[in-house]
This record gives structure tokens, C-alpha cells and sequence, in this order.
């Protein structure tokens, strides 16, 4: 009897912190109106682009993505600034942490998420909802040519005008095996 108890304290415990939304969900631009996040000095998140993980070169800095917000500068006065984005994740609990400007972190709850709607919180209770249209990156259609001009090219993408080496090379796109 023992046995199944702690068992099933176990399973509930895993389940408890088992994360359930991907961060490959939020992949894209995320639109909102209100969302403040008064800690970074941001009065309002106008958008929020994130991209796949993959890290873009941006002036010797790397970055996941870019955020447009409002922030009132030292006169007290509003102004736009991008603000990039060098990292998000999700962590247990469902909890979404976004990198502003590698200084400073955004912290949510997620409470929802489609493919069209992000529900999070703030930690003091406030709730916003983002929006995101998936209509223009919507693949239609994908057509591709290829021409058989008998071009040789190496693993690397290459052309090769004469093959003088043993090596694995795409001819008409087939694999070739050439051993001397």
C-alpha cells in the first residue's frame, strides 16, 4: 500500500510541474495594447517579435527577437524604442520570462496560449492578452524547378567542375559515391 501512495504522490508531483506550452508557440509577432511593465520603466508593449530560437547577428550581439515599446524618457515625455530581445523561455509552471536588452528580464504567467491569443499575467495580478495574425505567414503554396544540367556540387553546397577526389558528391540530385 505504501508502494501505491508514493507512487501516486510521485505522479501528481510530476504533473504539477510539467510544462505545458512550447516556446515554438510563441514564435512570431505578438501585438497588445496596455501592457506596461513598470519595473523596466515601460509604459506600453506595443509588439513583440520573437523568432525560433536561432540567434540573428546584429551588430556583434545576438538576439532571439525585438520588442517595440513606450517608455518616458528623463524629461518625462513618451518615446518609442526597439528594445531587442536576446532570449526567452518558459519555465516550470508555465512561466514566461523574456530578456530584454541583456540586462533585464520580463516576467509573465501564461495563462493561455493559441496559435492566435497569448493570456499572461503579471506577478501582481494584472492580466493582458496579446494577439497574433498568422495569416500573413501562411504558406499557400510551394513550387520548386530543378534543372538536370548534370552539375556536380560537393557536400557544402559547392560546384565541382572536376571531380579528382574520392568523396560523396549530388549530381542531378542524386547521391554519387566516387572512389578512384
Amino acid at each position: 500500500m505504501r508502494k501505491y501512495l508514493f507512487l501516486l504522490l510521485l505522479l501528481s508531483a510530476v504533473s504539477a510541474n510539467a510544462q505545458t506550452f512550447d516556446e515554438a508557440d510563441l514564435v512570431g509577432t505578438w501585438t497588445t495594447t496596455g501592457l506596461a511593465y513598470a519595473p523596466l520603466g515601460i509604459i506600453n508593449i506595443e509588439s513583440i517579435s520573437l523568432g525560433p530560437g536561432e540567434y540573428t547577428r546584429t551588430n556583434k550581439t545576438y538576439t532571439c527577437g525585438i520588442m517595440t515599446v513606450t517608455t518616458i524618457d528623463k524629461n518625462g515625455g513618451e518615446k518609442t524604442v526597439i528594445e531587442r530581445v536576446p532570449d526567452y523561455y518558459i519555465s516550470n509552471n508555465n512561466k514566461l520570462h523574456i530578456w530584454v536588452d541583456d540586462s533585464y528580464a520580463m516576467h509573465f504567467i501564461i495563462e493561455e496560449l493559441t496559435p492566435t491569443t497569448l493570456k499572461v499575467k503579471t506577478y501582481d495580478g494584472q492580466s493582458y492578452t496579446l494577439t497574433k495574425d498568422n495569416s500573413s505567414a501562411a504558406v499557400r503554396s510551394v513550387s520548386a524547378t530543378r534543372s538536370a544540367d548534370g552539375s556536380t556540387y560537393n557536400l557544402s553546397g559547392q560546384r565541382v567542375e572536376n571531380v579528382t577526389t574520392d568523396g560523396i558528391y549530388i549530381q542531378n540530385g542524386q547521391k554519387k559515391v566516387v572512389r578512384r
